[in-house]
């Protein structure tokens, strides 16, 4: 019986050495940095402006003028219907023009006969502009759908209009990711024509409606395209910065912990002069020696946050420029807890 009690001091002997051995810890120090969260998506290229090219009539092709991917400048007649009938009605029309503008003059003819040749003459030069497909910007001709002596009505597609001063990238995004996007946030793409330009635009519309089974909301960024490298149907990778800010105080996703809504993170006091190499006398060298270890003491340090990602946190208060908080916490800590320092992270974002 007399000897539990020494087993008994043992045991907490050994216990309270091992608690006053220093844990082996990494540190961050705290910095201010340029923080930013994106929203990844793929997408596709589109024109600014891309619409069917229809005639309003119909008739046979008789001149195709530019082939697939030629630019156009507003005006540029693209391609032309056979146009002998609509020639003649036009040619009839001013003859009846020229006949009762004399008669009119000469007191022969009614001011209502005149009137109405001149609408004679108008509509039959309506219809004969109407055989002409005719660019309506500068852009591009994206697609031809028929050739020369094809028929064609209203509703066929004769070709495709592009304009690339400006492109779209549309791309899908998840429905639990909905609530970070707004117009008039900043994109950046990337294609494979180009890996190394980013091209920059905004938001332009977020679709209300979730599509197919993917349960995605279609989204359209406006992307400037000065050259005009972007083309349509090019296959683009997408990030929506979500949130950005300079000289934000941001630490690691791993240096922090939640426990009932509070975050809070192990701080550092290092100890003075832990880390100092040991001096040798200066006038007779001597081997180099081995820094001493950098020992420091805990504080647990509740923080409030103003944004949070699975990386990074930005801190809105409890932590300042310089400090040393733990990272890659693997156990609980408690005030006071001693611990070494075996790294110090610095600039990791």
């Amino acid at each position: 019986m007399g000897g539990f009690p020494v087993l008994k001091s043992k045991k907490a002997a050994v216990q309270k050495l091992a608690e006053e051995i220093p844990l082996n810890v990494k540190v961050y120090k705290v910095a201010k940095v340029s923080f930013r969260d994106t929203l990844p998506g793929l997408g596709t290229i589109k024109g600014f402006r891309e619409f069917d090219l229809k005639f309003p009539v119909n008739g046979v092709i008789e001149y195709l003028n530019f082939k697939e991917g030629e630019k156009i400048i507003q005006g540029d007649i693209i391609a032309s219907l056979d146009q002998k009938e609509a020639l003649l009605k036009l040619e009839y029309a001013n003859v009846e023009l020229e006949k009762q503008t004399k008669l009119y003059e000469l007191g022969s003819s009614a001011e209502p006969k005149l009137k109405q040749a001149k609408l004679e003459y108008q509509s039959a030069k309506a219809e004969l502009d109407k055989t002409n497909l005719v660019a309506p910007s500068d852009g591009y001709i994206g697609s031809l759908a028929v050739d020369r002596g094809s028929f064609v009505t209203p509703q066929d597609k004769a070709g495709t209009f592009v304009d690339l001063k400006d492109v779209y990238v549309e791309f899908g995004v998840i429905e639990k990711d909905v609530a970070k996007l707004r117009e008039g946030q900043n994109v950046e793409t990337t294609v494979e024509s180009f890996p190394d330009q980013v091209f920059k635009g905004q938001v332009d519309s977020v679709s209300p409606l979730v599509e197919g089974r993917s349960r995605t909301l279609k989204v359209r960024a406006k992307i400037t395209n000065p050259d005009e490298k972007l083309k349509p149907g090019m296959f683009g990778r997408v990030n929506v910065l979500v949130y950005e800010k300079e000289d934000a105080l941001v630490i690691p996703s791993s240096s922090f912990k939640k426990k009932d809504d509070q975050y809070f993170v192990y701080l550092v006091y290092p100890e003075e002069g832990a880390s100092a190499p040991v001096e040798g006398d200066q006038a007779q060298p001597q081997a180099p020696k081995e820094p001493k270890a950098a020992y420091g003491t805990v504080e647990v340090r509740p923080i409030e946050v103003s944004y949070v990602t699975p990386d990074a946190i930005e801190i809105k208060s409890g932590l300042e420029e310089g400090d040393l908080v733990i990272v890659d916490i693997e156990q609980e800590l408690k005030d006071k807890a001693k611990v070494e320092i075996t790294e110090t992270q610095e600039g990791i974002f």
